[in-house]
């Protein structure tokens, strides 16, 4: 599959839509904790889906450039976007994007084309650059935006073949966090299992156990629904 392959999206609705679609709390962690507070220039992002695309545009204020990729089309689908954006948005070629990116977001990586655009990041980036990935693992099902259409890939890499792509295309990994891992979920049944037997003191004791056991060791990302990989350009 091309990086470039070219999914058109229909309907003047397709952003209010997103916005109003929910978010599971662990794509708002890894996007809140992959996006820094301010941007010493534009960020490139590679995003699967326009629902990853809405979760970005909440929180970048400086410029954004999407590299054209998947469901992207920059002469219509980039436009019903740009009102959104707090700073310039604008779509990207990347023969245009060598070299020049000190930022880098990676969302949701499709596994027929993952090696192919783990390299053309790596090209794009500056000596130093931050990548952030944000992968669904096996247990993707259990996040609202997974449960119906349409989904945040259609083919989508676990952390696992991200981390092998990363390394094979002059990256290096520095970190790995996965989110509600297997404690986080086993508090979580405790906590509605407390208040179905009418103990809401076991129950917020259960809640505040699974949120301090939301982040996991990056190494549980099988048992996890989602993780976010951190690499640097070497």
């Amino acid at each position: 599959m091309s990086i470039n392959r070219v999914i058109p999206i229909a309907g003047d609705t397709l952003v209010a839509g997103c916005y109003r679609r929910e978010t599971s709390l662990e794509y708002s962690l890894a996007f809140d904790l992959a996006l820094p507070a301010s941007l010493a220039g534009p960020l490139l992002a590679v995003l699967s889906a326009p629902e990853l695309t809405v979760e970005l545009l909440k929180r970048v204020t400086g410029p954004i450039h999407l590299a054209v990729c998947e469901w992207m089309k920059p002469s219509t689908s980039i436009a019903q976007f740009v009102p959104w954006a707090q700073s310039d948005l604008k779509a990207v070629r990347w023969q245009e994007a060598a070299g020049s990116y000190t930022q880098l977001l990676w969302a949701e990586p499709e596994a027929q084309a993952a090696s192919e655009i783990a390299a053309a990041l790596r090209r794009a980036a500056l000596p130093g650059a931050t990548l952030y990935v944000i992968a669904s693992g096996p247990l993707r099902r259990w996040l609202p935006a997974w449960q119906r259409p349409p989904f945040p890939a259609q083919q989508p890499l676990n952390a696992g073949g991200v981390v092998a792509a990363l390394n094979v295309t002059g990256w290096e990994v520095e970190s790995r966090i996965a989110f509600h891992g297997p404690r986080s979920i086993a508090w979580s049944w405790m906590y509605r299992l407390a208040e179905a037997f009418g103990r809401p003191d076991l129950g917020d004791r259960c809640l505040f156990a699974m949120r301090a056991t939301y982040q996991e060791p990056g190494w549980l990302w099988p048992l996890a629904p989602l993780a976010l990989i951190r690499a640097r350009a070497s």
